[in-house]
């Protein structure tokens, strides 16, 4: 039999339907507790991790919505009312950002991707307690206006939406080939 944390790992998938009810609060507690065991050189914990749930998800979306007219102020109500709603998802969103700390030890991608680190923990941690979880990007996390309602700066990185909730219907995971983009080095091309 495999060992549990390999198949859950091996069975993890997106869920982009989710429902109510998110994790309880032990359940995010222990997602969370995931998130800070991620590999982090030098120990510089470059995180925050932000709760948004209830009626806090509408705030953002105006947020969202703001982001896009200080763009486009003559963005159509159909663009608008889309971005008013992505925060609406899930019960549950959590902002992973990173301000990346100045140091010659540690480049400020190794930071970005200890953050991508600590999300795919709590992925795996979220699948193995029966919840869905999808990470998104996309135009908002790349928006100034809205790293600025994360207090980040101009280094500042939204590194992912985590959406987590009850998905909708079971998920369906994609066999893969483990072998697939392994290649062996060196290779037998010719030399630099």
């Amino acid at each position: 039999m495999t060992n549990p944390v390999i198949q859950t790992i091996q069975e993890r998938a997106s869920s982009p339907k989710l429902t109510s009810p998110g994790p309880t609060t032990e359940q995010l507690e222990d997602i969370l507790a995931c998130a800070q065991r991620a590999p982090d050189h030098a120990r510089l914990k470059p995180w925050s991790f932000w709760l948004i749930e209830g009626q806090d998800r509408n705030k953002l979306g105006q947020v969202f919505a703001e982001a896009v007219l200080e763009t486009n102020p003559e963005a159509p109500d159909v663009k608008l009312d889309k971005c008013r709603s992505m925060p609406l998802r899930a019960p549950l969103m959590i902002v992973a950002t990173c301000q990346p700390t100045p140091t010659p030890k540690v480049p400020d991608q190794e930071q970005v991707l200890a953050v991508g680190a600590a999300i795919q923990n709590m992925q795996i941690a979220i699948s193995s307690l029966g919840l869905g979880s999808i990470w998104r990007t996309g135009e908002m996390s790349e928006h100034s206006y809205v790293k600025k309602a994360f207090g980040l700066d101009d280094n500042g990185v939204i590194v992912g939406f985590l959406y987590i909730g009850t998905p909708e219907k079971p998920t369906v995971k994609q066999e893969v080939d483990p072998r697939t983009n392994v290649k062996s080095w060196p290779t037998t091309q010719p030399s630099l």
